[in-house]
């Protein structure tokens, strides 16, 4: 029963009882008068002493993750609440699970939700909502805590590409720069001597001993460490939905081959289409991994050039001995003479042809088998992800194989 609706029966019966004088009424709508007023503050007292603290077990996560979120209630009001539901306010992808319950004077309730991550992107949480009322539903009353909003950044998932190791370089050794670098490079170009905050492993041991104080390792910058990852996410040949859609497998593969060649120590770059096309310039390192995650994180598939004409335009940033892997579901054969001008360049290429879920245009078995009959012409290794396959698979004997004779 709303609120309108009992004022306007007890107004009724209020006037019944006025209009008749039958006593057993008034002491009736009397009663109700003052049973409601009891619930209004009932209700109004029902919001006091409350507050809500929420701690995030992490701030970030990989799809398919799952977050811990613990949340602490304190009533430090000396009476109970005999009703009360938490629920909180955001924009994750799936509502987060409420909890109704009842707290003592002086109490603390706390209880843990387990959050699954389903999709990429930039998440807030917040604000926390409590809601209350009297016993009989008659004076809802709602507060949003001022506690602060959490944010939450979804990684694409990263496979384990036991498969798939960096392309060699056409060079015959290593190109250096005669530039110091701060990461540690396979090229050492000599010694000095140690300063604090020098890592340990950096220390050569033997020429310690022999100058008897301690000397680290300085190291120069590798041309052949460079990859350059292409991310083609032109909208109009990706299809599907959820982790199955071409643009989430794509994705999952750039992230896959940008993680496991920044454990390897080696410089990585990124050139992507779609809504936010960007250049990330090769770097390695923690802040170059979490600045490319943060960036596939919220990328999406979007009306952008073609593949062809990105190839193109970024071929005077690729340096002679880089490598690169092109990561695309587009079945567009003109892509592909660019791509062989870049092994002409001495830059080693490979590439990625991820293929749509479902039923899709009857013409896509003949244009990917004359795609990757283009890739085998000019030379460039080529693996064929197909619907189903696990990413982890990629660049097997099985999923190459199947791209020669696809």
């Amino acid at each position: 029963m709303t609120l309108w609706r009992f004022g306007a029966l007890w107004l009724a019966l209020f006037l019944v009882a006025l209009a008749s004088g039958v006593e057993l009424l008034a002491y009736l709508a009397y009663l109700i008068g003052f049973a409601a007023v009891f619930m209004w503050g009932t209700a109004r007292l029902s919001m006091e002493g409350l507050s809500v603290k929420r701690v995030v077990g992490l701030t970030y996560a990989h799809l398919g993750d799952t977050i811990e979120i613990e949340y602490d209630l304190q009533n430090a009001h000396r009476l109970g609440k005999l009703w009360l539901e938490v629920f909180e306010r955001s924009d994750w992808p799936e509502p987060l699970p409420g909890r109704v319950l009842s707290i003592g004077g002086g109490k603390t309730r706390r209880w843990k939700v387990l959050a699954k991550a389903l999709r990429r992107g930039r998440f807030t949480l917040g604000p926390i909502v409590l809601r209350s009322g009297d016993p009989f539903g008659l004076f809802g009353t709602s507060r949003e805590m001022a506690s602060e909003r959490a944010l939450i950044l979804v990684y694409p998932r990263v496979a384990d590409l036991v498969h798939w190791a960096l392309p060699g370089s056409f060079l015959e050794g290593n190109v250096l720069t005669g530039k110091r670098s701060l990461q540690a490079t396979s090229m050492v170009m000599g010694i000095r001597e140690y300063q604090p905050g020098d890592p340990v492993n950096r220390i050569h041991w033997p020429s310690s001993v022999r100058h008897r104080s301690l000397v680290v390792k300085e190291f120069e910058l590798d041309k052949t460490a460079d990859l350059w990852i292409y991310l083609d996410l032109d909208v109009r040949w990706h299809r599907g939905a959820g982790e199955d859609a071409t643009e989430e497998r794509a994705v999952t593969v750039a992230a896959s081959v940008a993680a496991k060649a920044l454990r390897q120590h080696r410089n990585v770059g990124l050139v992507t289409t779609g809504t936010r096309p960007q250049v990330f310039q090769p770097d390695r390192g923690a802040k170059q991994y979490g600045k490319l995650m943060l960036y596939l994180a919220e990328i999406r598939a979007g009306v952008t050039q073609p593949l062809a004409e990105t190839l193109v335009e970024t071929l005077p940033r690729l340096r002679r001995g880089s490598s690169c892997i092109i990561v695309s579901p587009s079945l567009d054969v003109a892509w592909v003479r660019p791509a062989s001008t870049l092994r002409e360049a001495a830059i080693a290429v490979q590439a990625v042809v991820v293929s749509a879920p479902g039923e899709g245009d009857p013409h896509d078995p003949a244009r990917r088998n004359a795609l990757l009959g283009e890739l085998a012409i000019a030379g460039i290794r080529a693996a064929y992800l197909a619907p189903g396959e696990r990413v982890e698979e990629l660049f097997s004997d099985r999923l190459v194989a199947r791209a020669h004779v696809a």
